[in-house]
Parts: structure tokens; sequence; C-alpha cells
């Protein structure tokens, strides 16, 4: 421990050493290396008779210089160099058969092993080694027999191309292709194979198939894993939790029924059709995403989107009961709205005995959506003039009348210059607001939840986006109100975008896709009070509560359960 003391005290009295990580230039790395000589002399070899680095003493200054030539030599170069200084230090044979003697020198100066190995920078195992080559009379480092020879049980590029061709064609049958990768992900679109479909299976029908070529091929279980994960990367066995499109499957199963070529074809090519309407949907909310980003902090444009998730329940515990999985718990409703741009999400979150119709019903339905999000507009200072709007495909909460006629009352009365609606296709509806949705499930599944403190709790730290807003809106009867103003618009389900502005009040500019043409509807009933009726709103809605069948079974059912500091919060007690 002393040594290793004088090491560091010594080193650190070296002013030219520079600090870690910085670059060394020559003079620098003299310095290093004369500190390090310094303290190997001071040290010594620590035999017993003398110390076998004062001979050097003399010889300071060229020992540098060596020391300092070979930091710059690479490995093959350095062996070789102390190979021969090794080799010009055996001493001749004596005896027959006897081991074989080295007597080591440096600049002229006879060393101990110790010396020579320090000095050098080798090792036991390197100095070994080479002492056996040097008595074996080679002059060069031999080189590894393996060394630019391809091994014998190496796949041939026959082989791994009818494997990917067999994967491919495999996939083209019996996958389901999605529009686009996975969010942050710059991959291939990956194609979904059904999760019956073993490995296994897939390699016994490839070795078959590979046997009727001429020649025949065969391939290993191993190599046919190893060329699936490196050539068809995009093409995957799902689990059986994945989520695909009902409408991808029902057409992936024509393709497997098909009988005939022809019918085959076109099952194939409606499938193309619909994954390419997809990812074209797919394209346009990224690209509408980056839009909004683009912008400056000035701009009067933001892009939102908006959905229900899962209903949560209370009691929630790490621990769950086993009694308490067959009951129905109380139940909280979120519905959350993502600014994508400002990674911001308002998750609102109402019990059930809250909602506008008894017992939670009516919980998704136009009133509630539009109540929440008439909140979220007027009460967001992050919410823009200019509006574009990304939600799922739900006739019952987002694509109905209401909901037009509602984006429409707002341009016409002033609150918005403009608003564009867009819907994602059936099966391909993954958003920004799953995301967030996912990471408040996150947070709910590791954390003891009884109270709806305890809910806004695990939303408000599941995420910094995540913000919860609790019940302290009103609820409208926005779809009577509306109705006054605006009528249906005829086939509203074949569209999928939808825009409004105050320069045309009443009229819905509706296209089927992106790029599709426009058609342009105007649903307003002609009724001159719209232009002031911003400060009318719609009859207030009451929350219904909880009937009195509902209030006994969870007071007999599901109180038991819950913590015993709960239960005087809990409303229905």
């Amino acid at each position: 421990d002393s040594d290793a003391d004088e090491i560091y005290d010594s080193a650190s009295d070296a002013d030219d050493i520079p600090a870690f990580g910085q670059p060394t230039s020559d003079e620098q790395l003299s310095a290093i290396i004369e500190a390090e000589l310094r303290d190997l002399i001071s040290i010594g070899c620590k035999c017993a008779q003398q110390n076998h680095y004062t001979g050097l003493e003399s010889q300071r200054e060229d020992l540098v210089g060596l020391m300092t030539s070979l930091r710059d030599l690479d490995k093959r170069s350095f062996e070789q160099y102390v190979l021969g200084e090794i080799a010009a230090s055996l001493l001749p044979l004596t005896t027959a058969g006897a081991e074989r003697r080295f007597r080591y020198s440096i600049l002229g100066v006879s060393v101990r092993a110790k010396v020579f190995k320090d000095v050098h920078g080798v090792g036991d195992h390197t100095l070994k080694s080479l002492k056996k080559i040097a008595a074996s009379g080679t002059a060069a480092i031999p080189q590894h027999g393996n060394v630019r020879v391809a091994p014998h049980n190496i796949l041939s590029a026959e082989t791994v191309t009818q494997t990917v061709r067999f994967l491919r064609g495999y996939a083209n049958i019996h996958g389901l292709p999605q529009p686009a990768a996975p969010r942050g992900r710059s991959a291939a679109p990956p194609i979904y194979l059904p999760a019956s479909h073993k490995k296994t299976d897939m390699h016994q029908q490839c070795v078959e198939a590979l046997a009727q070529l001429d020649p025949p091929v065969s391939i290993g279980y191993t190599s046919f894993r190893k060329i699936w994960k490196h050539h068809v990367p995009d093409v995957r066995v799902m689990t059986p939790r994945t989520d695909v499109c009902a409408h991808c499957d029902r057409l992936r199963a024509g393709v497997s029924m098909a009988k005939t070529e022809e019918d085959t074809l076109a099952a194939m090519e409606k499938l193309r059709e619909h994954t390419e309407l997809a990812g074209v949907e797919r394209e346009f909310y990224k690209s509408s995403i980056a839009a909004a980003a683009c912008e400056s902090r000035d701009s009067q444009y933001s892009h939102h989107t908006f959905d229900f998730a899962q209903q949560l329940e209370l009691p929630a515990h790490t621990r769950q009961v086993g009694p308490l999985y067959f009951l129905v718990k109380y139940r909280v409703q979120l519905f959350g709205i993502a600014e994508e741009a400002r990674r911001e999400q308002w998750n609102y979150l109402f019990a059930e005995h809250q909602a506008i119709g008894p017992d939670g019903s009516k919980a998704h339905g136009p009133n509630c959506v539009i109540s929440m999000f008439h909140h979220y507009l007027e009460s967001n200072e992050g919410v823009k003039r200019v509006l574009h709007l990304h939600a799922d495909n739900c006739s019952g909460q987002n694509k109905n009348k209401t909901m037009l006629a509602y984006l429409s009352w707002r341009c016409a009365t002033g609150l918005s210059d403009g608003i564009t609606l867009s819907f994602m296709r059936v099966g391909h509806t993954r958003c920004a607001v799953d995301g967030y949705f996912g990471l408040i499930k996150q947070k709910w599944r590791k954390s003891e939840n009884d109270t709806l403190a305890d809910v806004e709790e695990a939303v408000n730290t599941s995420a910094a986006p995540n913000r919860a807003i609790m019940h302290s809106w009103t609820w409208y009867e926005w779809d009577t109100f509306l109705a006054t103003y605006y009528k249906p618009l005829k086939g509203i389900l074949k569209f999928q975008h939808f825009s409004v502005s105050k320069d045309c009040p009443g009229d819905v500019v509706c296209k089927q896709s992106p790029e599709s043409e426009a058609v342009t509807v105007n649903i307003s009933i002609g009724n001159p009070e719209v232009q002031s009726s911003s400060a009318n709103l719609p009859s207030v809605l009451n929350p219904s509560g909880l009937s009195q069948g509902r209030r006994e079974y969870l007071q007999r059912k599901i109180a038991p359960f819950f913590s015993d500091s709960a239960l005087d919060s809990l409303p229905w007690m």
C-alpha cells in the first residue's frame, strides 16, 4: 500500500500530465512515460540483493524514447519487436533436451525478466507465448489457421437466398401487413404472422421446400432463425395480445381461402388497397403533428388528438384478492385530449355517479364528449384559433352529426377561425393519446388506489405530460341545442376528413382521404341566431347519480374491499 501511495504521489507531481480524456501530444506522452519510469526506478524490482533498474538510470533519456516509440506501434508490430528482443536474449543450448534459457537486456544493459516486462509493457502470458515461439526458431509471429479462411459449415449464398424467398412467400400468404412502423421506429412496416404459427413448423416447411430444389438445399433450425433475424426482420410472429385490424384479418382470410389464382390475386389487391389507404392516413397524421411542431409560438395553428381510455375501477391494489375479480367495481371514466407538439395531455376523470346517465350510462355519448372538449378548448391557453383534430372512427362518440354541428357552431360564433376533423381508419387508430394512456396504466398497476384522490395522483405522477382534470366542468345538452341550427350530414360514415371555416358558415368540406376530391355540403338550417349564440350555451345536464340498486350493490359487495380510511370519502356510503 505504501508503494502504491508513492506512485500516486509522484504521478501527481508531474505538471505536464494531461487530464483524463484529453488528447496527448508527443511532449505530454514523454512526460507521462518519464513519470512512469521515475516510479519504476524509485520502487525498484523488489529483489533482495539489488535494484536492477539502477543500471538504466544513466540511459534514462534513451529509455524514455524507446518506451515512447513502443506506444506508437500496433499490436502485431509491437509483438514482432518484442519477439526479436527475446530471440536475441536466447542462450545457446548446452544439453540436449534441456529447457531453453534467456538473458534479457535493454539498450545493452542486462536486466531481470521483471524489468524487461515493465519496460516493454508485456504480461506473464504474453512473455511466455513469445518465449515459446523464439525457442522454436520461428522468426515471425505465426498467423492463426482460420484467418481469412471461411468456416466449413458456412451457409452458401443460394441457401440464404432461397430461405429469404420462402419467408417472404410465407408472409405474403399468412401475414397481416401493417401500414406503418411503430411510433419512433424508422424500420419497414411490420408484417405480423398469426401467433398460432410456430417457428419450428415454419422451419420444417422450409426444409421440405428447399429439398425439392435442383440441387436440393438444406438448412438447420438455428441458421433458419439467424437468416430470419438478419434478412427478414419486418416479418414477425404476433403475440396473443397484438391488436390487429378486423378488416385486415377478413381480407387476409380471403387470401387464404381463395381457391383459384384469380381469386387470390383479387383478394391480395383488396388487402393492398386497404393497407395503402391506412398508410396514407398514418402519414397524414404524422405530417399534421410535424406541421404544428414546426410552427412558431405566435402561430394560430395547433393539433390535438382525443379519445377514451379503458375505464378505471376502484378499488385497485397491487395485490388484488380473488373474489374482487368477479365483481363490478366502482367505475371511473378516462377521456384524454393530447397536444402532440407541446407534449401535453389533459385527462378528464369522472366517476359513474358524476356521469350524465344513471349508474354511469351515456358516459361516451356526444353530449359528454363535446362538454369535455368544449371545456378543454375554452380553458387551455395553448389552444389556437385554427385547429386540426384527430380521433378514432367511433360514430357514437366522435363521428356524428352533433360533433360536426358543434365545430360549425364554434366557427360561426367566432370562437375558432377554422377546424379540421380527421378520422383514422378503423383498426389503425394508434396515436399519441394511447401512449399517454399506457403510461397511466403502468402507474396504475403499481399503486394503491381507493379514492378519486388516489386516481388523480396516479395520473399526475404517471408522466410529466399527463395532467388530471377531475370532474368540475358542466354537462350541456348539445344535441338538442345544435339541432336548432344544423341538420345531419348525409353519408357521414363514408368520409374521413371534415373542415369548417368562419368564412363559410354552415359549409362542411368532406373528403374520403387526404388526397381525394373535396365535397362541400351545407348543414345550416338558416337560423340567424347562430351568429350571436356563443354566449347562449345549451341547457345544463345534471349528473343522474347512482340508482338505489347500484348503490346497495356497491355497499354490500364492493365496500368491504376498500381500506378503512377510504370509506368516509366514498360518495355512495
